[in-house]
């Protein structure tokens, strides 16, 4: 009989052998964030479907192919997140973080949805970790969020990445760039693709958001009647406070020894989106090389209905990340062995007293069903334990026990007193909760 029941197309479980792994890079991860300042916040895994639409833009291929979009029962038009950037700043403006501060360094991580062709290290149930920096428009803010991003990805073991970077300019540049954009891509309009006729209409820039091979081709220059001149680019129409901001985000990078490269093609299509774009690429993956990225969206915040406020921040695919590290055998190593209580008939229950005294230092496992001496030393070491504390009836009454080194196949006699001391001394890695 087939399982009635299985993990939906696009979703996965995480088995006890992945989530290890998945700790140690959430927990990497923490540490850099912290130390940088930012601090935690949760927001809703589901929100008002017009935040996302308001957000992500009621054209985008994220709300009108991807959006898990439901009306509960309340009739409340609502959708899952496809990102965690919307919910963030609601969050922001609807607690009056402003008033605690001008500036918010806040990061995130969980779950986001987004329907689509499932794929290796693609699903529609996928896993961020982001960060915002949000009340400032200084470009040392650019460049802290680049640095960061990259930091994050160092601390996993990655080495050598490359940044891409972009300036949007503002949004009377942004203008400026897509009547250009309109004008150079005017004699091949009609071979465009129908998406892309219908964004060259209202909003050139994402006609660059292609996934269209016959528009990829025209955007190279490739199947004009004649060579086109060079496409535009958004740097050639920047205004003097735009270049200023730009030529500070990489003398920033420059300084802090960052590699990057300027990529034209690096756009976003929605008009809150402003100034620095960036994506960090290890280019010794080949074509698929891009691990994340982010940008300055300053006029996000103003779009939800509070005041002009300035924006930057990353999301990074943890999904993505671990595969990569998984491949490279990067990550978490095996875990620091703990302790199995092994018992006798009569001394079950000071084996379960013993086993909860030392689980506040050590992670500790014990036998749950009265099964043989026998079989809980085959428990033990199929367990991943480095020792096994016996409490043999005779030794438990000389206030002793007997501790076997799992690894080594060595067994002594350590006084029952003396025990977590012994303990101490050969398991220094296991950290202990008892403060």
């Amino acid at each position: 009989m087939g399982l009635r029941h299985q993990a939906p197309r696009g979703t996965r479980d995480l088995l006890p052998a992945d989530t290890a792994r998945w700790q140690w890079a959430e927990e990497r991860a923490r540490g850099v964030l912290e130390r940088y300042g930012f601090r935690e916040i949760r927001t809703p895994t589901f929100e008002d479907y017009e935040l996302f639409a308001r957000t992500s833009g009621e054209s985008s291929d994220v709300v009108q192919k991807e959006m898990y979009r439901f009306t509960d029962f309340g009739g409340r038009d609502l959708a899952l997140r496809p990102e965690g950037t919307a919910g963030v700043c609601r969050a922001y403006l609807e607690h009056g973080l402003a008033a605690r501060g001008r500036i918010h360094r806040l990061w995130y991580a969980g779950p986001m949805y987004r329907y689509g062709r499932p794929q290796k290290g693609r699903y529609r149930q996928f896993h961020q970790i982001g960060a915002e920096i949000i009340g400032t428009a200084a470009p040392g803010a650019d460049v802290e969020a680049i640095a960061l991003f990259v930091d994050v990805f160092e601390a996993w073991g990655f080495r050598d990445l490359t940044v891409a970077v972009n300036s949007l300019g503002t949004p009377a540049t942004r203008r400026a760039y897509g009547d250009a954009l309109r004008a150079w891509l005017a004699p091949v309009a009609q071979r465009l693709s129908e998406d892309s006729r219908r964004r060259l209409a209202t909003n050139p820039m994402r006609v660059l958001d292609t996934k269209d091979a016959g528009d990829l081709a025209l955007l190279a220059g490739e199947g004009w009647p004649v060579a086109p001149p060079p496409m535009p680019r958004l740097l050639e129409v920047l205004d003097d406070a735009a270049r200023a901001h730009w030529d500070a985000v990489r003398a920033g990078l420059a300084a802090l020894g960052i590699a990057h490269e300027v990529d034209h093609g690096l756009v976003r299509g929605l008009d809150y989106y402003t100034h620095t774009a960036f994506e960090v690429h290890d280019r010794s993956l080949g074509a698929q090389s891009a691990l994340g990225g982010g940008g300055r969206y300053d006029g996000l915040i103003e779009a939800l209905g509070g005041a002009p406020t300035p924006g930057v921040g990353f999301a990074i695919g943890l999904d993505r990340a671990l595969l990569v590290m998984e491949e490279r055998g990067l990550g978490a190593g095996a875990a620091a062995g703990g302790v199995f209580v092994v018992s006798m008939e009569g001394t079950r229950a000071p084996a379960l007293a013993l086993a909860r005294a030392l689980r506040r230092r050590w992670p500790v496992e014990n036998d749950l069903e009265a099964r043989g001496f026998g079989a809980q030393m085959k428990a033990a070491g199929k367990s991943g334990a480095r020792f096994a504390v016996i409490l043999g009836e005779a030794e438990w009454a000389r206030g002793e026990v007997m501790l076997k080194d799992l690894a080594a196949g060595t067994q002594e006699t350590v006084a029952r007193d003396d025990l977590e001391r012994v303990l101490g001394a050969r398991l220094p890695a296991a950290e202990s909760t008892d403060r």
